[in-house]
């Protein structure tokens, strides 16, 4: 598909810090943050669209837009135009106790060569954050050590 979906048993405040250290873990940046249920409200959306505004009663739609230096340099000496797709943006939608993330697969756009490559690459990259998140194996081997702290000798 060319959207990830993640599903996570997390309402979305929880998940956010969660979320955030993961990308600074795999060297990435928050460079901006909006939450879109707030801004329609401020906007006066509520008011003007009725009860047609939020139907699906989400408890927020946050939007993250995300820098990788390394990846966007590496875009930009490959092909410009891709830079299209810089900075990187993941949706992430709170609704009760579950938390949806989503973004559109940059090698989705992409068709051949090197780009490809590294737009698969940092499609991978996002997906490996996102699964940092909730991954319990992962907390688990952190917990009990690597591999050298558990095998030494063999």
């Amino acid at each position: 598909s060319e959207i990830f979906t993640k599903n996570i048993n997390m309402p979305i405040d929880q998940y956010l810090k969660k979320l955030k250290n993961a990308i600074t873990a795999n060297h990435m940046h928050v460079i901006y943050e909006m939450d879109l249920i707030e801004k329609f409200k401020e906007q006066g959306f509520e008011k003007k669209f009725g009860k047609n505004f939020n139907r699906n009663k989400l408890d927020s739609v946050k939007t993250l837009l995300l820098c990788n230096g390394y990846v966007g340099n590496q875009v930009s000496n490959i092909d410009p135009h891709m830079m299209a797709l810089c900075p990187i943006r993941l949706t992430i939608i709170g609704q009760g106790k579950t938390t949806t993330v989503v973004f559109i697969k940059s090698s989705s756009v992409a068709k051949e060569g090197r780009i490809k490559d590294l737009l698969n690459t940092l499609d991978t990259i996002l997906i490996h954050t996102i699964d940092l998140t909730v991954d319990d194996y992962m907390q688990e081997a952190h917990r009990i050590g690597g591999y050298d702290d558990q095998f030494s000798g063999n």
